[in-house]
């Protein structure tokens, strides 16, 4: 009976599951409000430094640079429902005056006529009327370009402030280009997202930098920073032998992955899998191939070379995108790199849809902004409907017995799935136990703490020998000869895992669904029975765990049910499954018993403008019991929904559980699956939970699941401040994509889940199909 095929299911929610979002009816005023002389104080704080700079603005009225100055908000008033206020205050007709963030607690405001400065001038020293905003704003202060300066580099990027407006920002870079021609300075300008060009200019004294900070003719530049550069290194192994080719079969089915890297050799392993020709701005003599070629190796024979059955594909094509040159005979910049990245894939996305990027730059995230880098690979990402998997980076702290470093910019990318690396034997002098974090693999998390990376796979493992030289135990592939040498680093880890998304594209009778790969990549994803590192830092280190293969993502065995939840939630809306199908069979004793482990992958509104909020939008997931179903007046004010739940319970909590059973981690579900965080209305864009009902403590079993529970799931999204006013403002509904896979599981591998998850399915009217496969999915062993 275990080895029935049955796969995995998509369902809907009904009509009835569809709700509006109510108002929040508390009509009583925060604590944190001002009020009496504490507020008109506050209000004449404000508006001397406010008046500070009207001087200023009236000597550059005549400047077609709009004027901007930072507003500085109290502490703890940087929360959404408080940031409206702010908004408000500066807010003119139907245009938003508020641009975006510079840091978590300061906002950049501008203002383009001297009647805006008066009526803003007017509106803080109307401190009854305005009380909610004036309660959280400390300061102002005039906005000065953010500018980096580094003596070893001679190119630097410079970015202008995005005034919100396309006119306004058009014009801007017009003139920040002519003014650039008129004191000779030669620049490169390079897209990297449609809101966001960025200016190289290379050979620039410090003279030069200064002059531009402070130059009033240049007041609409954001930011001058030094311009990365990315290099690549392959120290490898001789492994000495060869393997045999493997060729594709006619008539079958095999999808492409991209390999954005230094060059695919043409090698006899690799040359009947190659899909087209080479895609490449750089001559055949400044292509080095041999990192390439070794990515491609682990794509496509890495289950060969290690004899496992890590991926468990037949095969998949591959293209050769050399985006990067040899790098001892042409320097790379990173608005290079993204232009080669962005021609590469705009040229062949249609018959390219997962792509390898184990290209970094030697550059940690930083914790108060999202990277230029990261953001072009999402703009891509969201433009052509693909999905990167990206790279963590690698570190060498363990040489010199430091701590791992940060992951690196552009495994901050929100939409790609990055990778980090596990070790898969131990040498002599490796650093790390085998399924444990590989000792170079850099970790998260990423900025605003979300999780990066999400997957880890095995790229080998390293230490340094009795006299400090550094060897390692590296994964297998191939030379630019097509011999089979041996290499370590995250670089290989990716490639496996990108394999993995295009096999299963590959296997499904799908359109591509980068949400829906992704999802089903990380729902599989498990710790090793191995690994040593506390629950606490599994995250940090590694993501949600290892991946599993085709088959067991694909497919259920008798004891468990998958079901996926593919749908849109626009603002106002919510989904909220009254009539979740919870198996009967898993009753024991008069309690629910079973595993739930539930993955929600959503595509949140990006902004580039608003720094750390870059990720402007939330889902918020649910899982639990309630006691009845109840109605609902909707003639009452603020009530639009008929039909509510009493007495419920969200079991995706932390505090429910026994913190003695907790401490037993000689389970299987402990070592492998247990992940209980507290997202709270945390923005991550990957959310993932698994419990274990036996765990609860037991008077919360008492309380919460007795056999007369029903049982609940619900979604609802959240917006920030930011992108709701530009919604309101442009009459549109703000949205986001989701998928959220869960699974219901028996460890005691007894109770028939899968029928009864589908017989709950068809008796509550859900409509559900089996997902769609190419054909039956064949396992390599």
């Amino acid at each position: 009976m275990d080895n029935e095929r049955l796969p995995i299911k998509f369902f809907a929610p009904r009509e009835i599951d569809e709700l509006r979002v109510e108002g929040n009816r508390n009509q009583e005023p925060p604590r944190w409000l001002l009020t009496g002389q504490d507020l008109i104080d506050r209000s004449t704080q404000l508006l001397d430094a406010f008046h500070s700079f009207s001087d200023i603005f009236e000597q550059r009225v005549s400047s077609p640079i709009p004027f901007v100055f930072v507003a500085k908000m109290c502490e703890d008033a940087t929360a959404k429902s408080r940031r409206k206020d702010i908004m408000n205050l500066f807010q003119t007709a139907e245009k938003s005056n508020v641009l975006g963030l510079i840091s978590s607690d300061e906002l950049i405001v501008k203002v383009e006529s001297p009647a805006q400065m008066d009526e803003f001038g007017f509106r803080i020293g109307d401190y009854e009327r305005n009380s909610y905003a004036i309660s959280c704003l400390e300061t102002f202060r005039q906005f000065e370009p953010i500018v980096q300066w580094d003596e070893e580099n001679e190119a630097y990027k410079i970015k202008l402030i995005d005034f919100q407006n396309y006119e306004t920002n058009i014009a801007m870079q017009r003139l920040f280009e002519q003014r650039l021609t008129e004191k000779s300075i030669a620049y490169q300008k390079t897209l990297y997202t449609s809101q966001v060009p960025v200016y190289k200019i290379k050979q620039a004294p410090k003279m030069t930098i200064d002059n531009l900070a402070n130059d009033p003719s240049f007041e609409m530049i954001f930011s001058i920073e030094p311009m990365p550069q990315y290099t690549l290194s392959l120290d490898f192994v001789d492994h000495g032998n060869n393997v045999s080719p493997v060729y594709p079969v006619d008539g079958r089915r095999y999808e492409t992955l991209g390999i954005l890297d230094n060059g695919i050799a043409s090698i006899p392993q690799l040359q009947p899998w190659m899909e087209g020709k080479r895609w490449t701005v750089y001559p055949e003599n400044v292509i080095s191939k041999t990192h390439g070629t070794f990515v491609a190796g682990v794509a496509l024979y890495g289950d060969i070379f290690e004899e496992k059955d890590w991926i468990g594909h037949n095969g998949i094509k591959l293209f050769d995108a050399a985006i990067f040159p040899d790098p001892a005979k042409e320097s790379l910049d990173e608005d290079d790199l993204i232009a080669n990245i962005q021609e590469a894939i705009e040229a062949n996305h249609e018959k390219v849809k997962v792509w390898n990027l184990s290209v970094s730059i030697t550059r940690e995230v930083d914790d108060s902004k999202f990277s230029d880098f990261a953001m072009a690979l999402d703009a891509l990402q969201e433009q052509y409907n693909i999905l990167i998997c990206k790279s963590a980076g690698n570190c060498q702290n363990f040489a010199m017995h430091l701590p791992k470093g940060r992951i690196h910019e552009g495994a901050d990318s929100v939409l790609s799935l990055v990778v980090g690396s596990m070790a898969h034997k131990k040498g002599q002098f490796d650093c790390a136990d085998i399924d444990n974090p590989s000792p170079f693999t850099r970790v998260g998390p990423g900025p605003e703490f979300i999780i990066k990376p999400e997957v880890a796979h095995y790229g080998g493992n390293a230490g340094t020998d009795n006299h400090g030289k550094l060897v390692i135990s590296g994964v297998k592939s191939f030379s630019t000869n097509g011999t089979t040498i041996e290499n370590a680093g995250t670089s290989f880890s990716t490639p496996r895992v990108a394999s993995l998304a295009t096999g299963l594209f590959q296997e499904l009778d799908e359109k591509f669904d980068p949400l829906l790969i992704k999802g089903l990549i990380i729902h599989s994803a498990t710790y090793s029975h191995n690994l040593h590192i506390p629950e606490t830092e599994r995250a940090n280190q590694i993501g949600f765990g290892i991946p599993q293969n085709i088959h067991n993502i694909l497919y259920n065995d008798p004891y468990e049910a998958t079901l996926i939840l593919r749908d849109t939630l626009a603002k106002g809306e919510y989904i909220d499954i009254m009539d979740f199908p919870m198996p009967k069979s898993l009753i024991q004793n008069g309690f629910y018993t079973g595993q739930i482990i539930a993955t929600l992958v959503y595509e949140p509104i990006l902004d580039p403008s608003q720094g750390i909020e870059y990720c402007q939008s939330n889902i918020d997931l649910k899982f639990g019991t309630y006691d009845s179903k109840m109605e609902r007046d909707t003639q009452r004010r603020g009530i639009l929904n008929p039909v509510g739940r009493q007495g419920s319970q969200n079991l995706f909590r932390e505090s429910l559980y026994s913190k003695r059973l907790m401490r037993d981690n000689s389970s299987d579900f402990a070592l492998r699956e247990r992940l209980l965080i507290q997202y709270g209305d945390k923005y991550y864009p990957v959310k993932k939970y698994a419990v274990d009902l036996s765990e609860l403590s037991d008077a919360n079993k008492q309380h919460y699941i007795t056999d007369g529970k029903k049982w609940y799931l619900t979604l609802r999204g959240l917006f920030r401040e930011h992108t709701e006013q530009q919604a309101s403002l442009e009459r549109s509904i703000p949205k986001q994509d989701l998928c959220l896979i869960i699974t219901v599981r028996d460890p005691n591998r007894i109770a028939p889940i899968y029928n009864d998850v589908t017989q709950g399915l068809d008796n509550y009217h859900f409509w559900h199909s089996n997902i769609k496969l190419t054909n039956d999915v064949t396992v390599n062993v």
